[in-house]
């Protein structure tokens, strides 16, 4: 049993750590707030984009983009954070990761430190790029989407990604995005659809295999600038769900640690009291 002084450094010791929490809560709340308010990505522009993409994909069908080349391995881009307090996140986005993987040849990226922690525990070989801040880099995001698109025309059949999807502040999905081959807003075969009399009409210049390519680097830009923001927004969110937890954890901690003082402070007056009332009582037998 502790003694009454290390009940009570303990004691202050739980209340000063959550003080710091606290801070840390409403610090994570801030940034989470202020991310928000940030412009986000233009959501009709890229529905546009995804309109383009489903008009031209049928003039290109068997171009790379569109084929899924299942005798080569594939790339997993795995998003997750540079920075700490998310809970089970992180390890719930690199085991999802690892279920996409359908040989050991397949490519590991890793964007974030922590989950780059992950897979050399796991002793395995992977790609790594940082974690975005709030201030998402244009020119790293383009250098990760160009890293990607190179070796998937060069030697992988596919790309996944899995990031986790923002919900709400208290909910977060394990997203697991098909990337490439390109399957269009219906599906696989929306770039099999036959074209209309008005596609058929369209004027392309200089040619359709090289406006694909730059509508598709656009469109793939895009697509990561979304998937990073959502991603931004489930890690504030799941910083503060975390530290919510902790909170209350500590809250619990201090109610038993307080109690346990108070209960062998009050055992150490009684038996105090006792001892005092003995004396007195011996004292009294002697006179």
């Amino acid at each position: 049993m502790k003694t009454i002084a290390a009940l009570r450094q303990d004691l202050d010791v739980s209340r000063g750590l959550g003080d710091i929490i606290e801070v840390l809560k409403t610090a994570a709340i801030i940034q989470f707030r202020s991310f928000q308010l940030k412009e986000k990505p233009n959501e009709l522009f890229f529905e546009e984009l995804n309109s383009c993409m489903d008009i031209l994909a049928p003039l290109q069908a068997n171009h790379t983009y569109f084929c899924e080349r299942k005798e080569l391995p594939s790339t997993i881009l795995i998003v997750t954070s540079d920075e700490g307090f998310l809970g089970e996140l992180n390890t719930l986005l690199i085991n999802a990761g690892m279920d996409q993987r359908r040989s050991k040849n397949d490519e590991i990226v890793v964007l974030g430190e922590r989950g780059a922690k992950y897979i050399e525990d796991m002793n395995l070989s992977y790609k790594f790029f940082p974690g975005f801040t709030d201030e998402i880099n244009h020119e790293e995001l383009e250098s990760i989407r160009n890293y990607l698109l190179k070796n998937y025309l060069e030697k992988y059949g596919r790309i996944i990604i899995v990031y986790p999807k923002f919900i709400s502040l208290t909910a977060q999905k394990i997203e697991v995005l098909p990337f490439l081959p390109y399957e269009g807003k219906e599906g696989k075969d929306a770039q099999k659809k036959p074209l209309t009399i008005v596609d058929e009409g369209l004027l392309i210049e200089p040619y359709p295999k090289k406006v694909i390519e730059v509508i598709f680097e656009l469109w793939a830009a895009f697509k990561m600038l979304e998937v990073f923001w959502s991603s931004k927004q489930s890690e504030y969110a799941a910083r503060i769900m975390h530290l919510e937890g902790s909170t209350q954890e500590l809250s619990s901690l201090n109610q038993r640690l307080a109690l346990e003082y108070f209960r062998q402070v009050h055992t150490l007056r009684d038996r105090s009291i006792r001892e005092i009332s003995a004396s007195k009582v011996i004292l009294d037998k002697k006179k």
